[in-house]
């Protein structure tokens, strides 16, 4: 993960990763998120860090918190 975050960059940063485990914990998908000028950026980003990690999609994501609404 230091490699990831070593070589961020201001248009795309690596905030977070989630993983998505099936019931016996083992991981069936990862879900990264970014703080990026546009989704092209997270393309480039991902594209030189981990190029044989396949990509399903990019999405534009909102973040609520429950200590939002309290």
């Amino acid at each position: 993960m230091k490699h990831i975050a070593a070589n961020m960059t201001t248009e795309a940063y690596w905030v977070e990763t989630l993983i998505e485990a099936n019931a016996e914990g083992k991981a069936v998908k990862i879900l990264c998120r970014y703080d990026a000028t546009s989704l092209e950026a997270i393309q480039a980003a991902v594209a030189k860090l981990c190029p044989e990690l396949p990509v399903e999609a990019i999405y534009p994501l909102m973040k609520f918190e429950s200590g939002n609404f309290r």
